[in-house]
């Protein structure tokens, strides 16, 4: 745990029985996936987008990356550290039930809330993109497989960073024997 470790929401979860309250599995959870959903409010109406992400165990935060244009660009640039939401979710095997509306899905997923901004800085912005080339191509090393990240890629990419201030963590998985657990590959 660091001192950045957010505020846990969890008890706010209807179905306590599915509820992580482990912020060392919420933070190792965070770390391990690799697509997640941001959320942002574009006048009253909600704008989603999903995109890689890199969580930073050390600081806390959810780093995300794009283009200096768009409708995240924007939202983001216009306010004064907008609010956000971000989601992340593993899905595991379907499971059946006698009534259709009691079937259910495995699954593991986080909720986190905060804000977001830009980074300006061009050494910081270095710093995060050469996190999410560690993290999506730990195989390649700089210099052998690819060029350094150039300064002109960095000046025309927004990196985001959004501050977690609270999350919650919710779980439901089945034995891997449960009866009739499937996935929908394995019935084509």
């Amino acid at each position: 745990m660091t001192d950045n470790t957010p505020k846990d929401v969890t008890g706010s979860i209807r179905y306590q029985g599915k509820a992580i309250d482990d912020p060392a599995w919420i933070l190792e959870f965070l770390a391990d996936q690799e697509t997640g959903v941001l959320g942002l409010i574009d006048d009253d109406i909600p704008h989603l987008v999903t995109q890689l992400f890199v969580y930073n165990r050390d600081e806390g935060v959810i780093y995300l990356h794009g283009a200096q244009a768009g409708r995240v660009h924007e939202l983001v640039e216009s306010g004064d550290q907008p609010r956000a939401s971000f989601t992340t979710s593993e899905k595991g095997r379907y499971i059946p039930a006698d009534e259709p509306v009691n079937f259910t899905v495995e699954y593991s997923s986080v909720v986190a809330y905060g804000t977001i901004d830009l980074l300006a800085d061009r050494e910081d912005k270095r710093a995060v993109l050469e996190q999410f080339m560690e993290k999506f191509a730990p195989q390649l090393a700089e210099g052998e497989d690819y060029e350094r990240i150039a300064q002109e890629s960095i000046d025309r990419t927004a990196v985001y960073r959004l501050d977690v201030e609270s999350w919650s963590g919710k779980e439901g998985w089945k034995d891997p024997d449960h009866p009739g657990a499937y996935s929908l590959d394995s019935t084509q």
